[in-house]
């Protein structure tokens, strides 16, 4: 069992990483967009977004040979397969909810102030992707961990 709790370690950790480069990836193209091109600094935002975009697309690359390395494994219990899928739901409807509310504050906060469509959209993205990951990553991580205190027997530790 602890092979499959290290092969969900590793999915989780890519996941997490893959979140993390996304915001990274997106958070510079809006840098991009509010700061003047003339400004030194355009350089550094430039680098880290594409760093951001390289750390995704490898992050992600990873995520889906771990991912698909845990669904080959055929020793992943009944039990942790239905917690999976509940922790799943538990973080889209998170996901949703954190959508939706900021979709809200957007909407209030456009009686005081122009917003730009550019930032707003991608902000909208922003959220919809990592509150999920997160959310999930978070009801997640303790799923595996009785799985590594039973030793070769099966007997707990």
């Amino acid at each position: 069992m602890t092979d499959i709790s290290g092969l969900i370690r590793m999915r989780n950790r890519f996941l997490a990483l893959t979140a993390t480069s996304f915001l990274l990836w997106q958070f510079m193209h809006l840098l991009e967009s509010v700061l003047p091109t003339s400004t030194g600094a355009f350089a550094v935002i430039g680098v880290a977004g594409f760093v951001g975009l390289a750390g995704f697309m490898g992050a992600m690359i990873m995520f889906l040979i771990y991912a698909g390395r845990v669904t080959k494994t055929q020793t992943q219990a009944v039990i942790q397969d239905e917690l999976f899928a509940f922790n799943q739901a538990k973080a889209l409807r998170i996901g949703f909810i954190a959508l939706m509310g900021f979709v809200i504050a957007g909407f209030v906060a456009s009686d005081f102030v122009e917003l730009p469509s550019e930032l707003t959209f991608r902000m909208l993205m922003m959220v919809g992707v990592a509150v999920p990951i997160f959310a999930f990553l978070a009801f997640d991580r303790g799923s595996g961990d009785e799985d590594d205190a039973q030793d070769e027997s099966g007997a707990d530790l």
